[in-house]
């Protein structure tokens, strides 16, 4: 390519000299012309004066005269053609320089693009090599992978073939499972009716000899008997540490039995000594695979509920300590569930959803789309089996029944709300929100009966669980000053406040007071848990 270009601007400057050479060509003859009538002229006057000095007497002096003077005019006249020619030839000269030049300038300017030019397609050259060279090595990658995936598609067939087996034997041992299961409850169910019979036949035979013992006038302010009214703690019993990590929520499993729920993602179940100055660890569930948030127990089937971080929430048979069922289907942290009607569970999550779960086959029943985070929910509301409710970051309190898909009817409060309680009745449910307040709302009305706060009492975080006494006297809930705020249900006059350490930085998540009335319990996320009388 480059070889043709240099010829053809050889070509072109060939043309360009030969044009020049044939323009001053008329130049050249007119130069010419004009040499030989100069020689003329002086032949002609050489001739005039010999003519004068030797032939004086062969013709008329003005005759020859005349005639010369003629041919000089011609002469003259020629020679001023020939002046002009000559001006005329030395301008075209002059102009064919200039364009001979500019010629000249175009062409070193070409002959260094033609060089550029070269460079450039040599690099150009070599890149194409390369890229030759790679896109042999990428199609032979190409062909491997082909193979590499044809023998994956067919591994990836073998396996599907083989999780359709699994999957077949996991539904049988679900059935089983849940057959177990139900035989189990069952079994409890009975045990449970059997304890209340000897219960009662027990309180039958006390009644009989009720007339041959003494009746006491007073019981002891440390007996365990049931209280018909909450008593306010008043002093620290114990403080243990009961997780490695913060303690999340605490429960009551009995008037001596309690578990706790960690950070560490283990539940542990704890028994208070005879005369409440410790408590003896009886067991640890596991089975959790992030920090568990929420517990929720009942006392017929004796088994407990856990919500956690690992997007599930588990169910354990605390007797036998067995793992029953995983309910496992949401996308984001569950950060409550609870125990619903008979056999089911009923779970919220930071997803923005709630779920319905049944305990046997472990299904999710039905799902609830909320559009915002959910902290807490409860069941047990109301006179319906079949209604929750549950709290979230909108600053909602939603009501549901779970038969329908939307809320029956949701109550604002002023910042997000992030636990909930029900009254002993299911009539009351109290609300803990962001703005440092609790609220007291009406199950069959939906309206706010009563607003708790008080002037140091700022809420820990949104975990933080506010709660009723026992009875529903009162109400309270942990601050993040490391006290517990307790006031009076009706009146709501706070009645008592409790700190349960020093440093004002130690924030309280979760409160449980005892069944009987008396003891209070609060676990915070400096890994201990305090029981107050």
């Amino acid at each position: 390519m480059a070889e043709a270009e240099l010829l053809k601007i050889r070509l072109e400057i060939l043309r360009r000299l030969s044009m020049k050479e044939r323009q001053q060509k008329n130049v050249k003859s007119m130069l010419m012309n004009y040499l030989q009538l100069d020689e003329q002229l002086q032949q002609s006057r050489r001739s005039r004066s010999i003519s004068v000095n030797g032939e004086a007497s062969s013709g008329s002096t003005n005759d020859q005269l005349a005639i010369m003077k003629e041919e000089m005019a011609n002469v003259y006249r020629m020679k001023s053609k020939n002046d002009q020619d000559l001006i005329d030839a030395n301008r075209k000269l002059a102009d064919s320089e200039s364009r001979f030049h500019l010629v000249q300038s175009q062409r070193d300017k070409l002959k260094k693009e033609v060089g550029v030019m070269t460079e450039k397609m040599r690099l150009l050259e070599e890149e194409v090599a390369e890229l030759k060279d790679t896109n042999c090595a990428i199609n032979n990658e190409r062909v491997a992978l082909v193979a590499t995936c044809s023998f994956l598609t067919e591994k990836k067939k073998q396996l599907e073939n083989e999780r359709f087996q699994l999957m077949n034997k996991i539904r049988d041992l679900q059935e089983k499972s849940a057959e177990l299961m139900n035989a189990e409850i069952v079994l409890q169910e009975e045990r449970a009716q059997l304890r209340i019979r000897e219960q009662i036949a027990r309180a039958t035979a006390d009644l009989n000899l009720g007339d041959e013992k003494a009746v006491p006038t007073c019981a002891s302010p440390d007996d365990d008997e049931f209280m018909m009214t909450d008593v306010l703690p008043s002093e620290v019993k114990f403080k243990m540490t009961a997780h490695e990590g913060e303690v999340r929520d605490v429960e009551w499993m009995s008037d001596d039995m309690f578990a706790t729920a960690g950070s560490d993602a283990k539940v542990r179940v704890w028994r208070v000594s005879q005369n409440k100055i410790d408590a003896s660890k009886v067991s640890t569930l596991t089975g959790c695979l992030g920090p568990i948030n929420r517990l929720d127990y009942d006392s017929q089937r004796q088994v407990i509920l856990a919500s956690s971080n690992d997007k599930t929430c588990r169910l354990w048979n605390v007797e036998s300590q067995r793992l029953l069922s995983t309910f496992s289907g949401h996308t984001d942290k569950v950060a409550s569930a609870r125990l619903f009607q008979s056999h089911n569970v009923v779970s919220g999550s930071a997803d923005r959803t709630i779920k319905q779960w049944d305990i046997g086959s472990m299904r999710c029943l039905r799902s609830y789309l909320v559009g915002s985070t959910v902290f807490d929910i409860v069941t047990k509301c109301g006179s319906s089996q079949c209604s929750f409710i549950s709290s979230h970051f909108d600053k909602k309190v939603r009501f549901w029944d779970a038969r329908t898909a939307e809320s029956m009817h949701s109550v604002e409060l002023g910042q997000k709300v992030s636990s909930l309680d029900t009254s002993l009745d299911g009539l009351q449910v109290l609300a803990s929100s962001q703005d440092d307040t609790l609220s007291l709302i009406d199950v069959r009305t939906y309206g706010i009966i009563h607003l708790y706060s008080a002037e140091q009492y700022k809420t820990s975080c949104d975990s933080t669980r506010a709660i009723f006494s026992s009875t529903g006297e009162f109400v309270l809930a942990g601050s993040s000053n490391s006290s517990v705020y307790i006031w009076n249900t009706k009146t709501t006059k706070l009645e008592k406040v409790v700190k349960t350490a020093r440093e004002d930085s130690n924030q309280i998540m979760s409160l449980a007071w005892n069944p009987s009335g008396r003891g209070l319990l609060a676990c915070d996320r400096q890994k201990t848990c305090t029981l107050w009388r």
